[in-house]
């Protein structure tokens, strides 16, 4: 994950931001975050999706209608994996799809559709094209760190895992006085967990 810097000038922010780094007490503290540049995965960045209304031809009373034509937010493991592998098999996506899942797009496993301790997030390496039952092979990287089981939860949307600082120094403030304050902070996976 790259190293994020910020530039505030909302004087009623940062002043939460410095306290949220004081109470994660440097690399003893742990967050769940995920990359701010890859929230969905490419398939659905790369589309407007469609409103489709009711069959008579209505929609929801503000007047909107459903939205198709997105890869879910979450879909399934077909089979299970044992920790070491780097391939899984998805279910629950568009059908007939090429370019389903993209290299560089991000996953979070969630056992039985829980975030646990476990670092569980992945990038795609090859693309993912699924079948007429919407299932997908993918090989991602890292490799597994526990094994998961068919059935559990593959988060597409807003993929996330746990991190820590990479030091006791990320996250200090320089304040410029009276409104403007620069942070910075760099992340590493807590692999510990495993």
């Amino acid at each position: 994950m790259p190293k994020f810097i910020a530039s505030i000038t909302e004087e009623s922010v940062w002043p939460d931001i410095a306290a949220f780094f004081a109470e994660l007490g440097g690399q003893s503290g742990l967050m769940r975050i995920g990359d701010p540049a890859r929230v969905q995965c490419r398939y659905n960045r790369d589309r407007i999706a469609a409103q489709e209304m009711f069959s008579d031809g209505t929609g929801f009373t503000d007047g909107t209608g459903f939205i198709d034509g997105f890869m879910p937010p979450a879909v399934h493991l077909v089979e299970a994996a044992e920790r070491g592998s780097n391939f899984l098999k998805l279910g629950g996506l568009l059908p007939d799809t090429v370019g389903a899942l993209n290299p560089n797009d991000l996953i979070e496993i969630r056992p039985n559709g829980i975030a646990d301790r476990v670092p569980r997030l992945h990038a795609i390496v090859r693309r993912g094209n699924t079948n007429a039952d919407g299932e997908a092979g993918v090989q991602i990287t890292p490799p597994l760190r526990a094994g998961v089981a068919a059935g559990d939860m593959v988060v597409l949307e807003d993929a996330r895992s746990i991190f820590h600082v990479i030091d006791d120094t990320q996250g200090d403030m320089e304040i410029t006085p009276p409104l403007f304050a620069s942070f910075g902070f760099s992340l590493i996976e807590a692999i510990e967990n495993v």
